[in-house]
């Protein structure tokens, strides 16, 4: 279960479902608990990878370089960090693709990269050197 899974169930206002298909995945395919939450670092992990990707799909539009995406996602992450995060960590309302992408990422738990260079690898053209 991603996070961005958990996001839109709880605007469903489905979560319930979310948890008892986990709870079987658990129980009856013997996957651990963690793992069927969504809670364990791998997935913590790809849940922000993507989100960041999702981002710098957007960002890289029209864009000449991987280098000049990934500098466009580096000032997203910090405008979004600075501004945006503080206001909209319990009400998402009226975010854009690019700080609804971020939102997740920084939902994720993990450290999100602030550097150009460490965003490269999620630009669309390094998509095979991709963590």
């Amino acid at each position: 279960m991603s996070t961005a899974t958990l996001l839109d169930a709880i605007a469903r206002g489905a979560v319930g479902d979310l948890i008892t298909e986990a709870l079987q995945a658990h129980l009856f395919d013997g996957i651990a608990l963690e793992q069927a939450l969504g809670l364990d670092r791998c997935s913590r992990l790809r849940a922000r990878n993507q989100a960041l990707t999702q981002a710098a799909e957007v960002l890289g539009a029209g864009s000449p370089s991987a280098w000049e995406t990934a500098r466009r996602l580096a000032d997203a992450v910090s405008r979004f960090e600075t501004r945006v995060w503080p206001r909209c960590r319990r009400n998402p309302e009226g975010l854009g693709p690019v700080d609804t992408a971020l939102r997740v990422a920084f939902l994720s738990g993990e450290r999100v990269p602030t550097s150009p260079k460490r965003l490269l690898p999620f630009t669309d053209t390094n998509a095979e050197r991709r963590p």
